[in-house]
């Protein structure tokens, strides 16, 4: 058994060959933020409520002619995979048949004011080529989806250029071009189904692999809070709500790194008081209700996000270090 940072993954069946194998995810009730690692609090019923979207999800993308890795469900908990081969530091060379894509590949549908574009727009390490314009709409929410990739598999992922993608991810500017495009198609479905369930899409990522015939596909999972940045209103329903419960936490991470502070060194975080977890409990479960029901189970999740803000206590904070509003950056005018 391999522990992730959220998810256990169990193999049945080694990748071989160029083939791949099967294994089962375990999405567990641990969470981590800011790549700071596991957080000493657990979520009740966050395995679950994941493992529920994340299977809705798959669906949803096989409707639309999106491969996935997904097999079926075993449990409430977890679900059984196409394991792909992987390859963290290179020695492989070119990603093939049965291997994953050492690549995320994060897509925006709007800059919200957490969006990290506006912090390296500041740093002045973002391309600003990148940046679509804004829509009719106007800002925080982009004319087209925005495609970027980033780093896996080292300490800190961090955002790169197509030209160094293809390297790191061992493979041609063509095949960047295909994941582009699938990108693009799973946050379009994701969009879809948030709207028809009253929640708002903001962003997300994605990773994906090859299947035994080099047919790329979707893998991990997608449609989940983990990796999306869904809105109810205002208001993050997602991984939003997690970094939130530990103020300066980011700021702290970002020193840590800049000043090469090894991670076993890191100072651990305070446990958080009973009543917050409760309420970001009840969350994943509204949403996870949500997301597999529709919108008839809606007011469930209206009233956990209403409990959550009263457990916080700063629901203006809250609202403003999150919310969709965003300034507008250069290269999105």
């Amino acid at each position: 058994m391999k522990r992730w940072s959220s998810k256990d993954l169990k193999v049945l069946v080694p990748p071989a060959g160029g083939r791949p194998g099967e294994g089962i995810f375990v999405f567990s009730d641990r969470y981590s933020v800011f790549d700071f690692g596991v957080m000493p609090d657990e979520i009740p019923g966050k395995g679950a409520a994941s493992c529920a979207m994340a299977v809705r999800s798959f669906e949803l993308f096989e409707q639309a002619d999106i491969w996935t890795h997904f097999l079926e469900q075993v449990a409430d908990n977890a679900i059984r995979i196409q394991l792909l081969d992987v390859d963290t530091d290179g020695s492989k060379g070119p990603a093939g048949p049965g291997r994953t894509i050492p690549l995320q590949v994060v897509y925006r549908l709007a800059l919200p004011r957490e969006s990290s574009v506006h912090r390296r727009a500041a740093a002045g390490t973002l391309d600003h080529a990148t940046v679509p314009p804004y829509g009719d709409a106007g800002a925080p929410w982009l004319a087209e989806p925005m495609v970027e990739f980033t780093t896996k598999y080292e300490e800190t992922d961090r955002f790169i250029g197509r030209a160094e993608a293809a390297r790191v991810g061992g493979v041609d500017p063509a095949d960047l071009a295909v994941l582009t495009e699938l990108t693009t198609g799973v946050a379009r479905v994701l969009e879809r189904h948030c709207a028809a369930v009253g929640l708002t899409l903001a962003d997300g990522k994605a990773e994906f692999g090859f299947d035994g015939d080099r047919r790329p596909i979707l893998i991990d999972h997608a449609g989940t809070p983990d990796e999306n940045r869904f809105y109810l209103g205002a208001t993050p329903v997602c991984k939003e709500l997690l970094r939130f419960l530990h103020p300066g936490l980011r700021e702290v991470v970002q020193r840590l790194v800049a000043d090469r502070i090894p991670r076993d060194r890191w100072p651990r975080p305070e446990p958080l008081a009973p009543d917050l977890v409760d309420a970001t409990a009840e969350i994943y479960a509204a949403l996870a209700a949500a997301w597999t029901t529709g919108p008839a189970v809606a007011e469930r999740l209206h009233r956990a996000v209403e409990d959550f803000v009263t457990a916080c206590g700063n629901p203006a904070d809250l609202r403003q270090r999150t919310g969709l509003t965003a300034a507008p950056i250069g290269g999105a005018a």
